[in-house]
């Protein structure tokens, strides 16, 4: 991020670089869809985000570090804009959404406070910067929902609780727990404060499972009610609503500026608003979805002349919805979408392939019944199983399943480094033609075309 020649770089401690640079490696570990380009040192200039024109395709950064006249008083500058992916024809684009330039906006604050801080301390070591950067990011996740969901009550606190709960466990089970908070809810004259009372009792922290029933909480904090999800009166989600689908009670419910906020067994926290989901810690992570911004990259890639590109968009956000369960349920599984159904014979195995002449009774039989549905068509819950199996889906862009179970043996292998496993190297050959999905054993979802990594989430 600086240059080793650079003023700010000799003015800084090393540990005040290496503070600065994780920093600001936040925009792309909260937003996996952006990226800032290369920073730029200046004189000093209050901080600052603001949008480059009105096609919301840039937003400029500025971090001020250090005060106006102080010793280390520079400031960086780079343009954040959509990440740049390997793509046939040139690079994706796209606008940055509104919630995206909040978040950047609420890093770049932060940053700015945070270098201000700490060169304001007497003793800048190691430790006290590994517990400033600690809880950098989640702090910024928990500033944008009190900000967006006009809430009172300090969202980081029941992130903290919910961190605590999941070392935790309760007859041998590990704790899961949900929450609604609901900014347009009376407290009822309810003084409680979420949600320490409840989460330091045994009998409340293990009563919510997050899925069926949450504690109803109003902005300032109170619990007014404690509610089973099913029954909670919510309409319907549609296909523009993207979750995990054990998920979809607490979905349901965060709609009409209501946010919901689940842990899961896994350890994982969920953020639910507007019935999408929206936020994620996992793996040490927080991350933000953008889930338009990736059904449109897959779309677009798997488009194809005789294909009207809305078709190609219900299947391929049909791969994605089954992609984000298997995801969450940590189960693993590849969906392949060819450009030319008949390249099925350059990559399935002979005899994988639904109607092949070698196929067995009982997969002849289960190929018909497969056969009456097309991905789009077909129920989330059956595809995530089918796709559970040994082996790949295969489909065409139309959405007509060619292949489950199927092993992979693409003619073209793709880039291979020699140390990729056996899923990864089928999802690499088979991406020369056309589009792969893979979703590993511990969640990550790889897209891959054109036999090279497209982007992962």
């Amino acid at each position: 991020m600086l240059r080793a020649n650079s003023r700010l770089h000799a003015q800084l401690s090393p540990v005040g670089v290496d503070l600065l640079t994780y920093a600001a490696g936040a925009f792309e570990r909260i937003l996996p869809h952006v990226q800032p380009l290369t920073w730029r040192e200046a004189t000093w200039r209050a901080s600052q985000t603001a949008w480059t024109g009105q096609s919301r395709q840039e937003i400029r950064v500025t971090l001020a570090v250090g005060e106006r006249d102080g010793v280390a008083s520079r400031s960086l500058i780079a343009i954040v804009k959509r990440r740049q992916l390997p793509m046939v024809g040139g690079v994706a684009g796209g606008t940055l959404d509104t919630r995206e330039r909040d978040i950047c906006e609420r890093i770049t604050a932060r940053i700015s406070d945070l270098m201000k801080r700490f060169l304001a301390l007497p003793d800048q070591d190691s430790a006290s910067v590994r517990a400033i950067r600690g809880s950098f990011d989640e702090a910024v996740v928990a500033e944008h929902i009190n900000e967006h969901h006009q809430v009172a009550m300090h969202v980081s606190s029941i992130l903290a609780a919910l961190h605590t709960l999941s070392e935790q466990t309760y007859e041998n089970k590990a704790l899961v727990f949900g929450c609604v908070l609901d900014p347009d809810a009376s407290n009822n004259g309810i003084r409680t404060n979420f949600p320490e009372p409840f989460l330091s009792a045994k009998k409340y922290k293990a009563l919510s499972d997050g899925f069926r029933t949450a504690y109803h909480v109003s902005a300032d904090g109170a619990v007014i009610d404690f509610v089973d999800l099913d029954k909670a009166g919510s309409p319907e989600l549609s296909t523009r609503h993207y979750f995990p689908e054990w998920a979809g009670p607490i979905a349901r419910v965060s709609r009409e500026r209501r946010c919901g906020i689940a842990l899961t067994r896994q350890g994982d926290i969920l953020i639910f608003d507007e019935g999408i989901l929206r936020f994620t810690y996992r793996f040490g992570r927080w991350r933000y979805w953008n889930h338009s911004h990736v059904v449109n990259l897959l779309r677009d890639r798997a488009r194809a002349q005789r294909v009207p590109p809305s078709i190609v968009g219900n299947v391929v956000g049909s791969i994605y919805r089954a992609a984000l369960d298997i995801s969450f349920r940590r189960s693993g599984g590849l969906f392949v979408v060819l450009h030319n159904q008949r390249d099925i014979r350059e990559i399935v195995r002979e005899g994988d392939a639904i109607g092949d002449s070698t196929r067995g009774q009982p997969d002849s039989d289960f190929d018909v019944v497969v056969q009456r549905h097309k991905m789009q068509s077909m129920s989330r819950a059956v595809a995530v199983e089918i796709a559970s199996l040994d082996g790949a889906v295969v489909l065409a862009n139309s959405g007509k399943i060619l292949a489950y179970g199927a092993v992979l043996q693409p003619r073209r292998a793709g880039h291979l480094r020699g140390s990729e496993g056996s899923r990864t190297k089928a999802a690499i050959g088979a991406s020369n033609y056309g589009l792969a999905v893979k979703i590993s054993s511990d969640g990550d979802i790889t897209v891959y075309f054109a036999g090279v990594e497209f982007f992962r989430i």
